[in-house]
């Protein structure tokens, strides 16, 4: 199918506002006489000239609330989720919008960023002598709104409730960006403030996950892995819940999952970012990283033993094989075992440079390829907690109508569906309920899923393998599932 020019141009915004986003962490993390930021600013302004060339209007203008990122007034979801450090620090100069004109040069985006970033920078862009700060850091192919008394903001149910599910997702991303950067820097990590913002998300995953989880599906920005992380523990809070664990052990969960990846502060960010295929001495870098994360929460007060046997062993396969070896053997625990299954199938159902987005189906199809690879209870768990179609995920069905996954039922190709549009996009017809379940007759018709959405694309239904229906049909109960913490000793 033929990309239309909007398309294209929509496409080119939402990369330009990432580009944004993932500068400005760069910066944060490693300062700004970095290599590394200078890369992440060229590639600022690469995106910059793609949106030129793609026919969007210049200066290319976003706009900042709290909350959102904003193009022509309408929110830019996915690169708001990791945004929230760079919308403080506008919302502490008054910024409202900035307009970046086609001149605009890496340097002077980082002399930009001197002012928009640096503590001591904030009172350099008061209203009464803003031009004159611009004037003097050599600003001129980046114009700045300030902020003025807003009118009346939409504050509707339906609205507040993205905010919240934007927040929750905000403070999870922010929480580990801190602690990647902290451990990054030798320093200790703030561990309570990751495991706070776990117990607010599970308060809200008690309530209506849909939301959030949808969020998590639209996540592209990933300094140091951040989104991966954040949805690894997201999947692992779903499938500890259905193992039957009580609140303190999810909490545990949640950081242990969240925190997993921690070891990739120490790789050296040209192997971490490479998006070629890594030589042999760049792969043993790649492999270090569940030792150094071990090593780093090793370090930490007071941490519980299962965020460190996660780190260390969600690259171990059941039968033993994997990396890291360890010099005593030793046999993971269920946190530990559940992570791995979290970890590879998140990264089977992301988007990479060097590979596709495979839909759940297929990426529950390569996981049971190998009885080995996975301890098989914990993975069984996880496909029937999830079903084919896990809870937020955007599918399309067979009359065109576009809906959000909010449950699932004992079929798990046969999931509780919110509506969001009436036949072929059309809007909701009045009065008629807007949550349904696939397969069964609803309104004399019986609705089937065509579609799901992987990030910005829509793919047709791909065919269940074998041996995937088998293993599907078999029960697992939580109760033989134990979220035991430490790795345990095999003599």
């Amino acid at each position: 199918m033929t990309r239309t020019q909007s398309d294209l141009q929509a496409t080119a915004i939402v990369q330009f506002a990432h580009a944004l986003v993932t500068a400005a962490q760069d910066y944060d993390l490693n300062g700004r006489d970095s290599t590394h930021v200078l890369v992440s600013l060229h590639a600022l302004i690469r995106m910059l000239r793609t949106a030129d060339t793609h026919g969007c209007e210049l200066p290319l203008q976003l706009q900042f609330s709290d909350d959102w990122i904003h193009h022509d007034g309408k929110p830019l979801v996915a690169p708001s989720l990791q945004a929230a450090g760079l919308l403080r620090d506008l919302a502490a100069r008054d910024v409202a919008a900035l307009a970046f004109d086609s001149e605009l040069k890496a340097e002077e985006a980082l002399r930009l960023f001197d002012l928009l970033l640096l503590p001591q920078n904030v009172e350099a862009l008061h209203r009464s002598h803003r031009e004159q700060a611009l004037q003097a850091f050599g600003i001129r192919n980046v114009r700045l709104t300030s902020r003025t008394p807003a009118d009346p903001s939409d504050r509707s149910a339906s609205v507040i409730e993205a905010i919240d599910d934007l927040h929750h997702y905000q403070n999870l991303a922010a929480s580990l960006q801190h602690n990647h950067a902290r451990a990054h820097r030798d320093q200790m990590l703030a561990v309570d403030q990751a495991s706070t913002a776990v117990e607010r998300v599970l308060l809200r995953l008690d309530t209506e996950p849909s939301g959030l989880l949808s969020l998590a599906a639209q996540d592209n920005v990933d300094r140091f892995t951040v989104g991966h992380s954040v949805r690894v523990a997201l999947l692992a809070l779903q499938v500890a819940r259905a193992a039957g664990a009580d609140r303190d052990q999810l909490v545990l969960v949640g950081t242990a999952a969240l925190l997993h990846d921690i070891g990739k502060s120490k790789v050296p960010q040209e192997i971490l970012f490479k998006e070629g295929k890594l030589d042999e001495s760049e792969w043993q870098w790649m492999a270090q990283h569940p030792r150094l994360g071990a090593h780093i929460l090793m370090e930490q007060q007071d941490l519980d033993p299962s965020a460190i046997g996660a780190a260390f062993c969600h690259h171990m396969q059941a039968d033993g094989a994997g990396y890291p070896q360890a010099a005593v053997p030793v046999m993971p625990s269920g946190t530990s075992k559940l992570v791995r299954v979290c970890d590879a199938f998140e990264a089977l159902t992301a988007v990479r440079p060097y590979k596709r987005a495979l839909a759940p189906a297929e990426a529950f199809a390569v996981m049971h390829r190998n009885p080995c690879d996975f301890d098989q209870r914990w993975l069984r768990l996880f496909v029937r907690t999830l079903g084919i179609f896990p809870v937020g995920t955007r599918v399309q069905l067979d009359s065109g109508a576009l809906a959000t996954v909010i449950g699932q039922t004992s079929r798990i190709d046969l999931p509780i569906v919110r509506m969001l549009t009436g036949a072929g996009g059309s809007e909701m017809p009045l009065g008629v309920p807007d949550q349904i379940t696939i397969g069964t007759p609803h309104a004399g018709e019986t609705r089937h899923i065509h579609s799901v959405q992987l990030h910005d694309r829509h793919v047709p239904l791909p065919p269940i393998e074998a041996p995937l229906p088998e293993v599907l049909s078999q029960t697992t109960h939580g109760a033989c599932l134990r979220l035991d913490t430490a790795p345990e000793r095999k003599d």
